[in-house]
């Protein structure tokens, strides 16, 4: 289906791109006028390539903002003298667990050996969830012990870029 839908509007665009340079072609008489145009199309594409890149630093600025958001809800929460003590240590104890589970996968795979778990046909299972809970410990480690300087450092360009493109 994705094909079908590619093939059509890949042609369509390169119609598009034809019918425009043979509009071109007809309505543009001399050299002068083709520089003029040629200008034009390129002081648009500029355009169009500032307006997306000032889209990609908005789409940043409420990404760290939801994120400042996570962390400031939880702070309230730790900081909080009426909240059990589940609810102050859901993130520790979470974290302990996955770190857990994932440095025991790896101590059961050394364990049972690969030729078990390929004779077992569990192999690419395990694969699955080793790979899966590896990049959830990576992020652990990153929310637990990440730098907040490099966040702030962040944070600091993307302000100056924001204030370059305005």
């Amino acid at each position: 289906m994705a094909g079908f839908f590619t093939n059509i509007f890949s042609a369509g665009a390169s119609g598009l791109v034809e019918a425009v340079g043979n509009a071109i072609d007809k309505n543009v008489t001399n050299d002068e006028e083709r520089k003029e145009l040629e200008n034009e199309l390129a002081r648009a594409s500029m355009n169009h390539e500032v307006e997306m890149a000032k889209l990609g630093i908005e789409d940043k600025k409420i990404t760290l903002a939801d994120t400042a958001s996570a962390r400031e809800n939880q702070s309230r929460v730790q900081e909080t003298e009426h909240a059990s003590w589940l609810a102050k240590n859901v993130h520790p104890v979470l974290a302990i667990f996955i770190i857990g589970l994932t440095f025991g996968m790896y101590f059961w795979i050394m364990q049972k050996g690969w030729v078990d778990l390929n004779e077992s046909g569990m192999k690419d299972i395990v694969i699955y969830i080793l790979g899966a809970l590896t990049t959830i410990s990576t992020q652990v480690a990153a929310y637990f012990f990440g730098s907040s300087q490099g966040s702030k450092d962040k944070q600091k360009a993307f302000e100056n870029l924001s204030k370059a493109g305005k």
